[in-house]
């Protein structure tokens, strides 16, 4: 009986399936993902002087067996909280919350995971499948508009620290070779320092997110997300530094379209999207890029002296709002010092200049509009990219306004993105003459002439 136990406990992360679902800067992967399964880690052994778990009763034993076999995640969940009604004081409490754990991600609940997976903790702090799978699950299910963000957030920190530290004092199996053991413990490693990363890059903390995350990168070189992360705290980071992040977004891409699964290929394309506006962004074209996304796909570190070129500084157009948009925000790309200057000098100054309307919708206040609008060429050309957001509170009918619409907009400079994009955010108005009264209604299409039959006619054999 005891054996069976310990092979549960030794074998809880294995053949469990992680889904990854997670908020890019640029929007939404949109679903969740199922990037494979996790090898399965040995735990390490409980010290002598420690009490080790025991079943009090055949019927606990079975009535936990039932459940931790139990495939349908409703049920599972079902006969665990009966489990745990009947046998409060059973020394399995945290491997029966794991099994919860499991449930919910099954049932794509990232909240209700981590919860079970706190209460696992609860019960046993120490226990390291826990801390580990707390720690891999955290980063997919926070939501940053979370009232109790800060508090989830030192929460997870603490998850973290205490799992390196009780990794640290991890004794091997003898079951397990001493390669093995290194794999194992390299890649909890990975969790735990990658989200320390995780932690810091939400709170802005950018040279400790690079940091942490450069350490999980060097433990787990194939792990999607460590890298995609990298690449966003390179960028967001004071000066923004290019050259790694790109580098590591590149890097993020290869791995996903590595992994050669549904799931993963539209990880890869929604990561690939994001760095190809930040790419072009800076770069000007998508020219290279495919190159770098070859060399990072051999690579977790980029070659000695690599180096992304910048654009040059556009070049007059002749175009009047092409060129006032370019002569005024160009030098903001950059960032720096020169940078944070202008700014300084632009905010809640007012700028308007014409251009065409990428979308329209309802802000998060009461009566706002925001009015997406197209300035440069190459944004009103691509997909879901846009130069101006002009939060607009004064003007209902802007919602009659449809995609490729000319418009002329003019109101105060608020603030600005640079990643993966250029974006400037104004509050102001549409020129009321732009502004339909009414949505426009697609015309019909018109009905397809029936083609008209034509008749057969035979003719007699020639005599």
């Amino acid at each position: 009986m005891m054996k069976k136990t310990a092979l549960l406990m030794l074998t809880l992360l294995g053949g469990m399936v992680f889904w990854p679902s997670i908020d890019l800067p640029a929007g939404k992967l949109g679903k969740t993902l199922s990037l494979g399964r996790v090898r399965a880690w040995a735990a390490p052994p409980q010290a002598a002087e420690e009490k080790k778990p025991q079943w009090k009763s055949r019927e606990e034993y079975d009535a936990y067996q039932a459940m931790a076999t139990e495939r349908d995640p409703n049920k599972k969940i079902s006969l665990a909280e009966a489990f745990l009604q009947k046998f409060g004081n059973t020394d399995f409490k945290d491997l029966t919350y794991l099994e919860v754990m499991k449930a919910y991600q099954q049932l794509r609940d990232g909240t209700k995971a981590i919860e079970s997976g706190h209460k696992a903790l609860e019960a046993n702090p120490d226990n390291l499948d826990s801390l580990t799978l707390v720690g891999y699950v955290f980063p997919f299910a926070f939501k940053g508009d979370d009232p109790e963000a800060t508090a989830k957030l030192s929460r997870a920190e603490s998850v973290a620290k205490h799992g390196l530290e009780v990794l640290q004092k991890a004794q091997k199996p003898a079951s397990l070779s001493d390669e093995q053991f290194s794999q194992s413990v390299r890649a909890r490693r990975a969790i735990f320092n990658s989200l320390v990363g995780f932690v810091a890059l939400q709170r802005k903390d950018y040279p400790a997110a690079i940091s942490s995350f450069k350490i999980a990168g060097e433990d787990n070189p194939s792990d999607v997300y460590t890298f995609y992360r990298l690449g966003v705290a390179y960028v967001s980071a004071e000066p923004r530094d290019y050259d790694n992040a790109v580098w590591n977004l590149a890097r993020s891409v290869a791995l996903a379209r590595a992994a050669q699964n549904a799931a993963a290929a539209e990880a890869a394309a929604e990561i690939e999207k994001y760095l190809t506006r930040l790419y072009v962004n800076y770069h000007g074209n998508e020219e290279g890029l495919a190159g770098i996304i070859a060399q990072a796909a051999a690579s977790p570190t980029p070659p000695e002296g690599f180096k992304v070129t910048a654009m040059e500084t556009p070049k007059p157009t002749g175009n009047a709002s092409i060129d006032a948009f370019n002569q005024t925000f160009f030098p903001l790309k950059v960032g720096g010092e020169r940078a944070q200057k202008l700014w300084d000098s632009l905010k809640g100054q007012p700028f308007g200049v014409g251009g065409f309307v990428d979308g329209v919708e309802r802000g998060a206040e009461p009566g706002v509009y925001l009015v997406r609008i197209d300035v440069l060429d190459q944004s009103k050309a691509a997909d879901g990219v846009y130069d101006v957001e002009l939060r607009d509170s004064t003007q209902p009918n802007v919602k009659n306004l449809s995609k490729g619409d000319p418009v002329r907009f003019e109101g105060s400079i608020q603030s600005y993105t640079v990643t993966p994009n250029f974006v400037l955010t104004l509050g102001g108005t549409i020129n009321a003459d732009d502004i339909p009264d009414q949505p426009r209604v697609a015309p019909k299409p018109k009905p397809r002439p029936r083609a008209t039959p034509t008749r057969r006619t035979t003719r007699r054999p020639p005599r």
